[in-house]
């Protein structure tokens, strides 16, 4: 009897290179939201000296949860192994 070798989950990158073309623009432009919502944080605080602000915090997680919520939701599944057999 074969014993099933268990299975790795792949890392991201290795996901991103199976994904559709418009899969990995989706992907990158959410990758870019989070980009953003740290830039703009740290630019309204070099800019105007003011590193805690509620409408600063309102921009900066709006921006990043939508920027990794739709990073998730882009990516595909990861493999799964099967099921052991029952006896």
């Amino acid at each position: 009897m074969a014993t099933a070798e268990p299975t790795v989950p792949s890392s991201p990158p290795s996901r991103l290179r199976g994904m559709s073309v418009t899969r990995k623009v989706s992907f990158w432009g959410f990758a870019t939201l989070v980009v953003l919502a740290v830039a703009f944080y740290v630019w309204w605080g070099v800019a105007f000296g003011v590193w805690i602000d509620n409408g600063v915090y309102a921009v900066t997680i709006t921006l990043l949860l939508f920027g990794l919520a739709g990073m998730w939701l882009v990516m595909p599944n990861p493999p799964s192994s099967p099921p052991a057999p029952r006896s």
